[in-house]
C-alpha cells in the first residue's frame, strides 16, 4: 500500500493553510492523516479488500502513472458506456464531479496539461464483499475524521458517489439476485413474493431475471443504473405510472451506520431509518447492503405511439403557433395518463429542433417529439384517445396547412421488447447541469395559457441560442404514484403526490476548459439556470423536482428535494451519521459543509 499524489494544484491549495482545522474531514496533507501502516492495517481487518484508487485511464497518460491494466484504446472506446463505467471501482459517469481528474484524449474536459492525477477521486476504496467489511471501515474512517462516499455504480448526474480525500465504499460485489415467493413481513404474520437484491447489482440484471420469471419491477431506462441512488432518491420509469415509484417497493433494507452498526430497516425496526432511506437522497444515512423489493405480473399487449408535431414552414407565423401547441399538448398529458398511457416526450429547438423533427429549414419554434406506450391495450384505443388531442391542436392553429402534425400506434411485442427498444447505456463521460421540475395539474391546466407559454419559453432557452437545446419530459408521475399507500411512502418528495411530468430542461453550456476549471463551469450552468429556478417557482410553487435529475445547485434545494421532510430528515441525519462523514451535494444537512472541487477540502460553514 502506499499514499498516491495529487496534482499540482490541489498540493499547493492544501498545503497553503497553516494547518488543518477541526471542522475540516482530514486530507492526506494533514498530520492526523493514517500512516502508511495505519491503511495497512485497514487493508487486513477488512480481509485485504482495500483498493489503492488507480484511474482507468491512466493508461492514456505517459508512463501510465498510476499502473492502469486497460489500454487506452479500449478506455476511449469504452468511455461513454454506462455499463462500462459501472464495473470500476473508481470511476463515475459523470468525472466533472471528480474535477475531470484523469481523462482519455476523447473524453469532454480532456486536457493534454493538465495530467492524471487522483484529484476529486477517492483517496481508497473498499472492494466490499461482506457487511461486516464496510462496518470495520467506516467506523475506521469516522475514528479518523475521513470523508466517506458510497459508490454501487457511479451512474450519477451529481457526482454524489466520488469525492476528494474519502474513502470509498464500493458496494458493486455485493450482488445477491434470489426470489423468495414466502417472505415473512416484519410487522404482519402475512408473507410476500419478493425479490432480494444486494446493493451492487445493476437493474439491467434485475429486470432481466424477474421477465424470466413472468414478472417486473419498477426500473429506469437504463440498466446500468443501480439500486442505491435510484431508490434512495425516488426512482421512476417505465412503469411507475401504473405501479408507483421503486422507494415505495421496498419492503425492508439492511444498513451498514458509520458507527459500525448492522442494522435491519423495516416497518418493524428502525422505522425512522426505514423512512428515510426511501426518497431521502442517497448515500446520507449509511451503506445499504440489501433490498427486499416488490414485483408485479409483467405486462402484455405492449402498444407504442409516436407522435411528431412541427412547424409547417420557416415562416414566424407556423414557429410562433408551435409554442402554443406545445402548451396545448402537455396540458392533454395528465387525462392521457389518467386513461392508461405513459411516455416520454422530448421539445426541442435551434439546431436541436432540426435533427429532431427532420426539417430543412431553421426555425425559432420548437419541435414536439412524443412517444407512448400503454400496457394490456390496442393500437386502437391508443388512436382513440390521442387522436382528440391532435385535433385540437391542430383546430387551435387554424387547419391542416399551420402545422405538420403526424401519429402512429402499434403494437409493440412484449415487455422484453419495449424495453430493448427504448433503453440505453450511452450517456457516460460528458459534461452537463441540468435543471428540472414536477409538474401536475394547477401548472399544467390551471395556469392560464398566456402564462404556461411564458414558462415554457423560460424554460426552454440555451446559452448558445442558434445551437438550441432540448427538454425530456416523462410521464412518470400520475395515477400510479398517486394512489400508493400511505404506509409505502417513505420520505419521498410531497409533490410527487400531485405530479405528472417530470419535466428536464437542458441549455446551460457546461465546458470546463473554457471555463477554466470543473468548478468555475458547473458554477457558470448554475448562474444561467438562476432565472429559470426563479421561473419554476413562480409556476410550480408547492411542487419540486426529482433530486437524481435536477440542479444540485439550487439555493432551495431544501424545498425542492425534500419539502416538508427536510426538519425531520435532518434528525435523522443526526441520529445516524452524527459526524456527517457522509457529504453530498445537496443533500440533506450539506448547508453546513463547503466542498472546494478547487482543493479537495470538505469543511463546516462558519
Amino acid at each position: 500500500m502506499m499514499l498516491l499524489l495529487l496534482s499540482p494544484a490541489l498540493f499547493l491549495a492544501a498545503t497553503a493553510s497553516v494547518s488543518q482545522s477541526p471542522a475540516c474531514k482530514v486530507t492526506p496533507y494533514d498530520s492526523k492523516w493514517p500512516s502508511t501502516s495505519d491503511w495497512m492495517s485497514l487493508n487486513a481487518s477488512i480481509d485485504n479488500q482495500l483498493l489503492r484508487t488507480v484511474p482507468i485511464a491512466s493508461s492514456c497518460w505517459s508512463g501510465n502513472p498510476f499502473g492502469s491494466s486497460v489500454s487506452c484504446g479500449t478506455v476511449k472506446s469504452e468511455w461513454a458506456n454506462g455499463m462500462w463505467q459501472s464495473t470500476l471501482p473508481e470511476s463515475i459517469d459523470y468525472p466533472i464531479y471528480a474535477n475531470n481528474s484523469c481523462l482519455p484524449p476523447n473524453a469532454s474536459g480532456y486536457s493534454a496539461t493538465s495530467g492524471c492525477t487522483l484529484g476529486g477521486l477517492p483517496q481508497y476504496i473498499v472492494n466490499a464483499t461482506t457487511e461486516q467489511q464496510v462496518a470495520t471501515a467506516v467506523k475506521w474512517a469516522v475514528a479518523r475524521n475521513i470523508r466517506i462516499v458510497v459508490k454501487g455504480t457511479g451512474h450519477d448526474l451529481n457526482g454524489r458517489s466520488s469525492g476528494a480525500y474519502a474513502l470509498s465504499i464500493w458496494t458493486h460485489n455485493l450482488n445477491k439476485l434470489e426470489r423468495n415467493k414466502s417472505w415473512t413481513h416484519p410487522f404482519a404474520n402475512t408473507s410476500e413474493d419478493v425479490y432480494i437484491v444486494g446493493s451492487g447489482q445493476k437493474w439491467g440484471n434485475v429486470l432481466e431475471k424477474a421477465l424470466s420469471e413472468g414478472r417486473v419491477v419498477t426500473t429506469g431506462q437504463d440498466p446500468s443504473v443501480g439500486l442505491g441512488g435510484y431508490i434512495q432518491g425516488g426512482g421512476h420509469g417505465p412503469i411507475s405510472r401504473t405501479y408507483g415509484l421503486a422507494a415505495s417497493h421496498v419492503l425492508q433494507m439492511r444498513v451498514v451506520t458509520v458507527t459500525g452498526q448492522i442494522l435491519v430497516a423495516n416497518d418493524a425496526k428502525n422505522q425512522d431509518l426505514f423512512w428515510a432511506l426511501r426518497g431521502g437522497g442517497p448515500g446520507l444515512y449509511g451503506v445499504v447492503t440489501e433490498y427486499v423489493i416488490r414485483h408485479h405480473p409483467v405486462p402484455h399487449n405492449v402498444i407504442m405511439g409516436s407522435v411528431l408535431i412541427t412547424p409547417k414552414d420557416g415562416s414566424n407565423h407556423s414557429a410562433d403557433l408551435t409554442w402554443d401547441a406545445a402548451v396545448r399538448h402537455l396540458s392533454a398529458l395528465p387525462d392521457l395518463m389518467d386513461a392508461g398511457l405513459a411516455g416520454a416526450c422530448m421539445i426541442s429547438t435551434g439546431e436541436s429542433a432540426k435533427s429532431f423533427g427532420s426539417l430543412n429549414f431553421s426555425t425559432t419554434g420548437v419541435v414536439i417529439t412524443q412517444v407512448f406506450w400503454a400496457f394490456n391495450s390496442t393500437p386502437a384505443a391508443m388512436e382513440a384517445l390521442v387522436n382528440p388531442v391532435l385535433a385540437n391542436i391542430t383546430q387551435a392553429a387554424g387547419g391542416n396547412n399551420s402545422l405538420s402534425i403526424t401519429f402512429t400506434a402499434s403494437n409493440a411485442g412484449n415487455y422484453s421488447s419495449f424495453n430493448s427498444s427504448i433503453s440505453g447505456s450511452e450517456v457516460a463521460g460528458g459534461e452537463s447541469v441540468v435543471s428540472s421540475r414536477l409538474l401536475g395539474h394547477a401548472e399544467l391546466i390551471d395556469t392560464p395559457h398566456h402564462k404556461r407559454r411564458e414558462y415554457l419559453q423560460i424554460a426552454m432557452r440555451s446559452k448558445n441560442v442558434t445551437a438550441g437545446t432540448y427538454a425530456t419530459v416523462g410521464l412518470q408521475g400520475g395515477p400510479g404514484v398517486r394512489n400508493t399507500p400511505k404506509e409505502e411512502w417513505g420520505a419521498l418528495l410531497p409533490a410527487w403526490r400531485s405530479a405528472y411530468l417530470h419535466f428536464i430542461s437542458n441549455g446551460a453550456k457546461v465546458d470546463s476548459l473554457s471555463a477554466g476549471s470543473p468548478k468555475q463551469a458547473l458554477q457558470s450552468a448554475a448562474d444561467f439556470y438562476a432565472p429559470r429556478e426563479e421561473m419554476w417557482a413562480k409556476w410550480s410553487p408547492n411542487s419540486g423536482a426529482y433530486m437524481n435529475e435536477a440542479n444540485p445547485y439550487d439555493p432551495n434545494f431544501k424545498h425542492v428535494f425534500y419539502g416538508v421532510n427536510y426538519d425531520r430528515l435532518v434528525e435523522i441525519k443526526a441520529k445516524y451519521d452524527p459526524t456527517y462523514s457522509l457529504f453530498v451535494l445537496s443533500g440533506v444537512g450539506s448547508d453546513q459543509w463547503e466542498y472546494d472541487m478547487d482543493t479537495g477540502k470538505l469543511c463546516r460553514v462558519d
